[in-house]
């Protein structure tokens, strides 16, 4: 895919732009992130196809994908799919991004003919460092969607917080982190481990030989422990906006160390207020997960927990 050569007049307009995109981005504010894109667009009138574009608009997609709006971001990663050059890092990212939304609409087919097509063409990505980059990120995050996708309307019980509350305590009192970890994996749906088996026979063990040997073998993957630290994942990349917006009141108590929010269920309303979003009822789950999240600080958990997105940026120096 060849763009056009931008002037200096159009760069010094999207340079500040395109930084003010990345900031709405990793602040989870996808109604900002697709302002600053439309303004990006603005400055492409002559050229729709251009890769400094559409990666803004898949920058703006991917937020809005996080925020759960599936629809909106589907129809976007559609979008960009079309006008990206088919063998662009660009197509590879926005083909990953729709497989998840298939994922979590449970058209498991296409997303797995999808996610065998991006691994098929992973090598389109020349720099080794990028493509370790993209891969790790790319099954890390089909990992975690296979999970949260038979995760989400499940409906196993009420979220009362009060009784989520306490039994993180009890767990935490009594039972070791890798216990806990256990635990929330066994709490997992038997048909997620399943999903998770099949994306994994049908489409991420396409990857090269010497890159397959990195993964774990079956028996350790579908392990109940490892399915815990996936879950614990998932939801704490979900969760990560409740926690740590900066103004809610669950943030303001927790950074300064103020003692009543481990004592008045401020962290099994949050969770509660998270996996309400996403329609699952699991309360062993949600004190599993309140229980591992107690033992961070606010300011260790928000920078463990912050989404990294699928698509790497230039500044990313890290998988």
């Amino acid at each position: 895919m060849t763009s056009t050569k931008l002037t200096e007049q159009q760069l010094s307009a999207l340079r500040p732009l395109e930084r003010e995109l990345r900031a709405a981005v990793r602040s989870a504010s996808p109604e900002r992130a697709i302002e600053i894109a439309t303004r990006i667009q603005g400055l492409f009138s002559n050229d729709r196809r251009h890769h400094r574009l559409l990666r803004a608009k898949l920058w703006a997609f991917e937020a809005c994908l996080d925020a759960n709006r599936i629809t909106y971001a589907q129809n976007g990663f559609v979008g960009v799919r079309k006008l990206a050059g088919k063998t662009t890092r660009l197509y590879l990212e926005a083909s990953s991004l729709l497989a998840v939304c298939y994922l979590r609409e449970k058209k498991t087919g296409e997303a797995k003919r999808l996610i065998r097509e991006v691994i098929s063409n992973i090598n389109n990505i020349q720099s080794d460092r990028t493509r370790h980059q993209f891969q790790k990120r790319l099954v890390e995050r089909i990992e975690e969607e296979c999970i949260l996708t038979e995760l989400i309307g499940r409906d196993e019980g009420v979220l009362e917080p009060e009784e989520i509350q306490a039994k993180a305590v009890f767990l935490l009192q009594r039972n070791s982190d890798a216990e806990i970890f256990k635990l929330i994996g066994n709490s997992v749906p038997v048909a997620g481990i399943e999903l998770l088996k099949d994306v994994r026979n049908y489409s991420i063990n396409q990857l090269p030989p010497p890159d397959r040997k990195l993964l774990p073998s079956p028996e350790k993957a579908e392990a109940p422990q490892k399915i815990g630290k996936i879950t614990f994942a998932l939801l704490r990349r979900i969760a990560w906006k409740t926690f740590c917006d900066p103004e809610s009141s669950i943030y303001k108590l927790w950074s300064k160390r103020v003692p009543k929010i481990f004592n008045e269920g401020y962290f099994s309303a949050a969770i509660v207020t998270t996996m309400g979003d996403f329609r699952m009822g699991l309360p062993m789950l949600a004190s599993g997960i309140v229980a591992l999240i107690m033992k961070y600080s606010a300011e260790e958990f928000c920078e463990m927990s912050k989404p990294k997105g699928l698509m790497i940026a230039r500044e990313d120096n890290k998988t």
